[in-house]
């Protein structure tokens, strides 16, 4: 028994030391995976503390983006509110330009204007020397200068006509009086016919007419030009006045348009008359007569048949020289008839 039991007591003190000796290698594994997760933790640890450290960093910069961001959004609002008010002194000064350049083109316009006319009043001037010639022929011919309209008669019409013509024919250069021309020669230098077709020329460079123009575009030219540049003015003693003395004064009668508007057309290539009138009413009236076949799509009154009167063969187109050749064939030219005509042609003079 004793045996037994001692051989159980051995055997267990085996196990026992086995069990121990098995603990104590467990004991030292779980102490080293101790030691290693003490390092772990340790790193850990550290790690831990470096991150927090970072979100400690990061709220920091977090918060001075907040920040920023705030002095961002403050200066967006006021670069938003600088914006809408820069928006609207944009659209005010806008505006502004808008009106000035309108006020500049038209002012520019004006001056342009004010410019073509300073200039085609400096063109169409007229001297002291040319007008008192004219004064002198008219003084030397006596009733001949002037359109007695009351004491009519036939022959008296047809001098008054045909001197109205020479006005017109001696400012193109054309025709002449040689008692007076010598003394005006003597103290201007130059003859007046030459003084007067200067000025002629002037005119019809401000007519812009050249030869491309048909024959209605140039009578609807020189229409325009008068009826723009000459006003109607009645004159006292209803002196028959040279073109360039139309031109100079910018004004005249009836027969003084007559006399301008004849030698701008004959000028410019086309045959023309001066032509007094009488009506039922036993007024008097002077308009031009020009040598064409038609005035293209215009209306018009004309005679086709004037050799009685002193004119070549053909028809002829009779012209109001104070209106404009769209107004050729109203009622008031349809109202005239014809009492006497003379052409513009040197050759019926000479």
């Amino acid at each position: 028994m004793k045996k037994y039991e001692l051989a159980c007591f051995i055997l267990a003190a085996i196990v026992f030391t086995a069990i121990l000796f098995d603990f104590d290698s467990r004991i030292s594994t779980l102490e080293a995976e101790n030691a290693s997760l003490q390092t772990q933790l340790g790193q850990k640890d550290s790690q831990l503390s470096t991150l927090q450290s970072d979100k400690a960093s990061l709220q920091n910069s977090m918060t001075n983006l907040q920040s920023q961001m705030m002095v961002l959004q403050n200066q967006t609002d006021v670069l938003e509110n600088l914006y809408r008010t820069l928006q609207s002194t944009y659209s005010t000064l806008n505006y502004q330009y808008s009106t000035l350049r309108e006020e500049y083109c038209s002012l520019n316009d004006s001056y342009n204007c004010l410019q073509k006319n300073y200039s085609i009043e400096k063109s169409l001037r007229i001297g002291n020397s040319l007008a008192s010639y004219y004064d002198l022929i008219r003084q030397r011919l006596g009733s001949t200068g002037t359109w007695r309209w009351w004491a009519y008669s036939q022959s008296y019409w047809q001098t008054a006509a045909e001197f109205a013509a020479k006005l017109a024919l001696h400012d193109l250069r054309l025709l002449y009086w040689p008692m007076m021309e010598e003394d005006y020669f003597n103290d201007v230098g130059e003859h007046s016919y030459d003084s007067a077709r200067k000025i002629m020329d002037e005119v019809v460079t401000l007519l812009e007419i050249n030869q491309s123009c048909s024959n209605v575009l140039k009578v609807e030219k020189i229409l325009n030009f008068l009826d723009c540049y000459i006003n109607y003015e009645s004159e006292v003693n209803d002196n028959f006045l040279a073109p360039v003395e139309t031109l100079g004064y910018k004004s005249g009668d009836c027969d003084d348009f007559t006399i301008l508007a004849s030698a701008l057309f004959k000028m410019n290539g086309i045959d023309s008359a001066i032509g007094l009138f009488e009506n039922d009413n036993s007024e008097f009236h002077a308009m031009v007569l020009l040598h064409l076949d038609n005035l293209g799509n215009y209306t018009y009154y004309y005679n086709s048949d004037l050799t009685g009167k002193g004119l070549d063969e053909g028809k002829w187109i009779i012209i109001e020289p104070q209106t404009t050749i769209e107004n050729q064939g109203t009622n008031w030219v349809k109202q005239w008839r014809l009492i006497v005509a003379a052409p513009l042609d040197v050759e019926k003079y000479i």
